[in-house]
């Protein structure tokens, strides 16, 4: 897996702001698609939700709650971790978030 440089500047990427891991066909596969979408942001949710990234959060969903390592953080969704299990959490599906 490799993992998107968040902060540099000097790449030139595909991928929307947020820290990443992909395969190595990923970008290729994003090239020869050429995908386009639109999705609502929450830029103040998001930018609250990359300060916690590595630590332990309390996530409530519409359907449930979670308790676990926030993994990763993406434009339309974040991956927590509970017990070696990644979550792919999309976020209208969340209500709140706050560290454990």
């Amino acid at each position: 897996m490799k993992r998107y440089p968040y902060n540099d500047t000097k790449v030139n990427s595909l991928f929307p702001p947020g820290q990443y891991s992909y395969s190595s066909t990923f970008p290729s596969i994003m090239q020869s698609l050429s995908p386009s979408y639109t999705i609502q942001a929450e830029p103040v949710f998001l930018d609250h939700l990359l300060t916690y990234v590595g630590e332990n959060i309390h996530v409530a969903t519409v359907n449930e709650s979670l308790e676990g390592t926030l993994t990763s953080v993406a434009i339309d969704h974040l991956q927590l971790t509970v017990d070696d299990v990644n979550y792919h959490i999309r976020y209208p599906h969340i209500i709140y978030f706050r560290k454990m």
